[in-house]
């Protein structure tokens, strides 16, 4: 994605705390790789011990508690570990202490809301065994409130390795926790074990890690400026979880929570991978294209390569999940998690569909334009009605899934053209061509899906076609972002062959 540059300003505003140009070398940006690929990993075993151990209906329960924790995580999402990087005063220790503190407040307010609501979201769910489970789950966010944010400002010079072990540590004491919980309980609680461990672990890694003093306090002279950030980010929470974990609560409030453990176990098998490429572009872009905040030129460049990054992966994405996984779901899960063509092929371009987000976005972020970012969520609530709509319309996951899918594509159209409107380019201009590329790519992924499911050749011949010609134009569009793929891929891989090597001599 490439944006209009305007000229840059006289003299750059002066910056106290953070290297602007030229950028400090990454440091650990192939360790925070590998501990994202563990992390998500670490995650999705997490879910197939539980689908293998306890089935369908109590991994949708355990699934129900999984996502009333990422309500409350993101209804009342700050971006504060964002403004430590972002800010150009983020790395003075007044504002980490701000940051901090408004954590520990956070985590506070989490807790008392899963309590004081525990008993209506399990009405809600139509469940009353739920209602234990979410008060037990306040412990969770309580722990993690007090994570030392030293793993975040280092991050203002490209060092990810404190993020990274902390990701790792956690992610793995949480499947054993788990995994352990669940053969010994059978039932939908042992996530709980695992989430609590998680935060205990972060947290303690963060704070052994840390260079800093732990300390918490207010700013007078930051305050107002975390708040203008913030607030956009606070209002954008509920968006968010429309956008990333909407559909389950409709799934499971309409169709049951044993469909949504059907749904779930799909799901996960591209929600995870996803995340680990969405989390490591997010993270290693702000930086990057906050660093180039005063030179236009630059920024869109670096910009320009994150779209056609995000582009290449997310038809990749789509494409390859569309042929693996409804071969791998019986394999992992077992042959009572199978589910049609359609059905799989739906949730793979929901799912990619989410991911193509993280490119505007990040942009927006970096650029400090958090109300960018809030527009743009905002027209998730369309998803809402639409998902309903779907499900009246066609009935079950089809119709759900479908609307979920028709609300993430105009918000990501929305904040493409808020993102150009930023940088002086035309609304619906920059960007909208490889956002078609993505869109045609999701429809020869459906198509396919109902073509199998129906038994109707010439569609899926149609199908197959329309994917070879997307991939074509990719091929022929997006060469800078192949070699820039190729090289990222070479660079990461380097350190584990180089071991392999080592070892075979």
């Amino acid at each position: 994605m490439k944006f209009a540059a305007r000229s840059p300003p006289a003299s750059p505003p002066p910056d106290s705390s953070i290297d602007v140009a030229p950028a400090p070398p990454r440091r650990g940006a192939r360790l925070f790789f590998v501990a994202t690929i563990v992390a998500q990993a670490s995650a999705l075993l997490r879910y197939v011990v539980l689908a293998r151990i306890l089935g369908p209906e109590q991994l949708g329960l355990a699934a129900t508690l999984v996502v009333t924790a990422a309500f409350f995580d993101m209804i009342s999402e700050t971006g504060s570990d964002r403004f430590l990087i972002q800010d150009r005063e983020g790395g003075q220790p007044a504002v980490q202490e701000l940051v901090q503190l408004v954590y520990v407040g956070r985590g506070l307010l989490i807790a008392a809301g899963l309590v004081i609501f525990a008993i209506p979201i399990a009405h809600f769910y139509k469940d009353s065994r739920l209602a234990a489970g979410i008060a037990f789950l306040a412990i969770s966010p309580l722990i993690a409130g007090f994570t030392h944010l030293d793993i975040r400002r280092t991050q203002r010079h490209l060092d990810f390795r404190s993020e990274a072990i902390n990701r790792m540590a956690g992610e793995g004491a949480s499947l054993i926790a788990t995994a352990v919980a669940a053969w010994l309980t059978r039932d939908f609680t042992a996530i709980l074990y695992g989430l609590i461990t998680r935060s205990i672990v972060m947290v303690a890694v963060s704070h052994m890690g840390a260079e800093r003093r732990y300390r918490l306090g207010y700013s007078r002279e930051h305050g107002p400026r975390l708040a203008k950030f913030a607030a956009p980010l606070m209002l954008t929470g509920l968006m968010l979880f429309i956008g990333s974990q909407g559909d389950r609560v409709v799934v499971a409030n309409t169709l049951g929570v044993k469909t949504l453990g059907h749904y779930a176990a799909v799901l996960l098998l591209i929600y995870y991978p996803s995340a680990v490429i969405l989390n490591y572009i997010h993270v290693l872009y702000v930086p990057l294209v906050a660093a180039q905040r005063d030179d236009p030129a630059a920024r869109d460049a670096v910009s320009d390569g994150l779209g056609g990054l995000t582009l290449l992966l997310g038809v990749a994405m789509v494409l390859g999940f569309a042929v693996v996984a409804p071969v791998m779901v019986p394999i992992l899960y077992g042959g009572r998690y199978r589910e049609p063509w359609l059905i799989v092929g739906l949730i793979g371009v929901l799912q990619t569909t989410r991911f193509l987000i993280v490119w505007p976005t990040t942009v927006a972020l970096s650029m400090g334009h958090s109300r960018t970012v809030l527009a743009g969520n905002f027209v998730r609530l369309l998803a809402f009605p639409g998902a309903y709509a779907g499900a009246w319309l066609f009935g079950g996951l089809t119709g759900v899934v479908g609307g979920f899918i028709v609300g993430e594509l105009v918000s990501i159209a929305v904040t493409l053209a808020l993102v150009n409107r930023d940088t002086g380019s035309p609304l619906f201009s920059i960007g909208f061509d490889r956002f078609a590329i993505f869109i045609a790519a999701g429809a020869c992924v459906i198509a396919g899906g109902y073509a199998v499911d129906h038994g109707s050749p010439t569609l899926g011949v149609v199908a197959a076609g329309g994917a070879a010609l997307v991939i074509a134009v990719i091929l022929r569009r997006e060469i800078r972002a192949i070699a820039a793929a190729m090289v990222l891929a070479r660079s990461l891989a380097a350190p584990v062959l180089a071991r392999v090597g080592a070892r075979g001599r």
